[in-house]
């Protein structure tokens, strides 16, 4: 590693080593940083884990959750085996085109209000068997093809509809009637020998190419509906969800991950999405982070690259002036890919682990102006973190990031997707870290210990001081420590914006054998308070005695935000049976509702309109990042695979 210039920023911070992930042989050099650094042009090395990190902490230093479902706790005998056998029928998959629909709801317990109007947007993976007898093939879960569900609300009425995301991948298996790409999460390999493919193609040929399921999210902006799997987006109709393709918008143009944020810019000129890619290079092990921001008419305004050593995260928070990713410590298990990946023991997503070398860091990335100085400010607690809730500076420049945290690495889709109550179960809790970028270091506080994900607050205090949070809640808990699963929503609230604690919880159970998904608020039209509107969520009924799919049903629930405790003011019973997703949104647009001849007209003409709009014009190092729209070109690949391999055997052979 080249040695690289670095100015620190910390005050009477000690320094400490920093060391390169690689196995010695391939590392050259090693330099010194402060606490604080800012990175000038080339990637940093990151710090080793420091003797004073919070490694483990006791739960009983956590504040308690006041939630009743865990105030009578459990012997260590139930650990909720029929909860989680309820809840696993919630991923059967669906059997593909044919279960597309399109219809009115008319099943309606209670009254959906009439200042409603907008579209409820989900995506998750719906089909992941095809075939049959000996050439029925099952893939995992967040493998499957992804199913773009809405629910259409106005005057007092919902339209339902759900389509595929038709994407090449698609397309050709569909034709095929078969798998025959591989995927990230599944360890069994359509392309058969396995063996072969995945020495030869995937790890000396170092085509890691995967297929697009089109599966993780949803989202309209800018007059455009787009749905994105980890990386590519596709262009939907919104009207009818038709898939439209890849590239038809500056939205379903640039590859970007599935979650982004909208964010009000403080100017007043307007609201701004803000998507993002995050591309390792484990050759150069450098990270290239691209954030890109997209106005109210869909134009893309603003696009700014960093390099940044090599890691891998999740999601983002944004705030006025600043993109903040949090950097949780995991590095490459170079040895499974030899004694696992290549012989369908495990998948390219479990050949990550943890990197015990290192603290979590806070990558801090300017939003404006012409720096590209990166901020590295270094976490007190070892924890992990998928989705993070919000984010916004205080009055003394701090940066106050809140997430739901997990104390050990465990794959999203292990804990959430396939728990068991015994080895695998829900263990997150609500934490906010305050940030002091003058004197390097991110304070960690507990705000709860319930295992709590999927959260969401009001889009209009996104990267704003905010009190109000959703989030998609665990049920029950044993004397072990084992929780039940993901059953409830949760809505929380701070006594005060820069509240450390004392928070409130409000916790709504929507059945024994219901399950609630990830929550969404809509504000009321002209609300002055934060809460001020509704949350809604689809709901997995494990025992719908109308079922026609195995007593599997689905609800959409409608709850008013400042009534949570009440619950539901409308259940809408869902003409068909859905999985559950994985992310979705609200659009504030009323899309994808029923055919009218006069409105699909007036949709086309809008469209061919927003066609003619320019591009963001790209110039200098904003203008080279356009080379990972098509992701890490195939040479850098090559290489980086090859320099993969090399480190695999070194670590290989020093492992037996």
């Amino acid at each position: 590693m080249v040695a690289i210039s670095i100015h620190s920023l910390g005050r009477g911070a000690a320094p400490s080593t920093l060391r390169s992930r690689a196995p010695s042989a391939f590392r050259t050099s090693s330099v010194r940083i402060h606490r604080l650094c800012r990175v000038v042009v080339e990637a940093v090395q990151t710090p080793t884990k420091p003797s004073d990190i919070t490694e483990s902490v006791f739960d009983s230093e956590f504040p308690r959750s006041a939630v009743k479902s865990r105030q009578n706790v459990l012997p260590a005998t139930e650990t909720f085996q029929k909860a989680y056998s309820d809840y696993s029928t919630g991923y059967a998959s669906v059997p593909g085109l044919s279960y597309e629909r399109s219809e009115w709801i008319s099943e309606v317990e209670g009254t959906i209000p009439l200042e409603i109007e907008g579209t409820l947007l989900r995506n998750g993976p719906a089909m992941y068997v095809r075939g049959e007898g000996s050439e029925r093939f099952e893939k995992s879960y967040l493998d499957g093809d992804g199913m773009v569900t809405s629910v259409a609300i106005k005057d007092g009425k919902a339209y339902f509809r759900n389509k595929f995301v038709r994407t090449e991948d698609f397309d050709k298996e569909e034709k095929l009637g078969r798998y025959t790409e591989p995927s990230i999460f599944t360890a069994k390999d359509p392309r058969k020998p396995a063996f072969v493919w995945r020495l030869f193609n995937d790890i000396l040929a170092g085509n890691l190419k995967r297929k697009q399921n089109g599966a993780y999210n949803v989202l309209y902006w800018g007059g455009n509906l787009v749905a994105v799997d980890y990386k590519k987006p596709y262009e939907l109709d919104p009207d009818t969800l038709d898939t439209v393709g890849h590239a038809a918008s500056p939205l379903s143009s640039v590859m970007h991950t599935s979650h982004y944020r909208t964010v009000d810019e403080p100017d007043g000129s307007g609201r701004r999405c803000v998507a993002f890619l995050n591309e390792v290079d484990w050759r150069s092990e450098t990270t290239k982070a691209v954030f890109y921001e997209f106005d109210e008419q869909g134009n893309e305004v603003s696009r700014r690259a960093y390099d940044y050593p090599a890691s891998y995260v999740h999601d983002l928070v944004v705030t006025d002036n600043y993109y903040v990713l949090f950097d949780c410590p995991i590095k490459i298990d170079f040895p499974a890919v030899f004694t696992k990946y290549i012989f369908e023991k495990s998948c390219l997503s479990e050949l990550i682990c943890e990197d015990t070398d290192r603290r979590p860091l806070f990558r801090i990335f300017p939003r404006r102006g012409d720096s590209r100085e990166v901020s590295t400010v270094e976490a007190d607690y070892w924890c992990y973190a998928y989705h993070h809730v919000n984010g916004f500076e205080d009055k003394e420049g701090k940066i106050i990031f809140d997430t739901c945290t997990w104390d050990k690495f465990t794959l999203y889709f292990t804990d959430i997707c396939s728990p068991n109550g015994i080895d695998n179960f829900p263990r997150m809790k609500l934490s906010r870290f305050v940030i002091d970028t003058d004197k390097g270091k991110a304070t960690h506080h507990c705000l709860s210990d319930l295992p709590c994900e999927l959260p969401i607050t009001s889009w209009d205090y996104t990267g704003k001081p905010y009190r109000h949070m959703y989030l998609s809640s665990s049920v029950g808990t044993n004397v072990d420590g084992v929780n039940g699963p993901m059953q409830g929503l949760t809505k929380v609230t701070l006594p005060t914006i820069d509240a450390l604690g004392g928070v409130e919880e409000i916790e709504w159970i929507p059945g024994d054998c219901k399950f609630a998904m990830e929550p969404f608020f809509v504000a009321r039209k002209d609300a002055t308070e934060e809460d001020d509107g509704w949350v809604v969520a689809l709901v997995h009924d494990a025992e719908y005695d109308k079922s026609d799919f195995g007593g599997r049903g689905t609800e959409m629930v409608i709850i008013d935000a400042r009534k949570f405790n009440e619950g539901p003011v409308a259940r809408l019973r869902l003409p068909v049976y859905v999985p559950f997703g994985v992310h979705g949104s609200w659009s504030t647009t009323y899309v994808a509702g029923p055919p009218a001849s006069a409105d699909m007209d007036a949709s086309a003409a809008s469209r061919a309109a927003t066609s003619t709009r320019k591009m963001v014009h790209l110039t200098g190092d904003v203008a080279a990042t356009q080379t990972v729209q098509e992701g890490v070109r195939r040479e850098i690949v090559w290489m980086s695979i090859l320099s993969l391999f090399a480190c695999c055997m070194y670590a290989a052979s020093h492992s037996f």
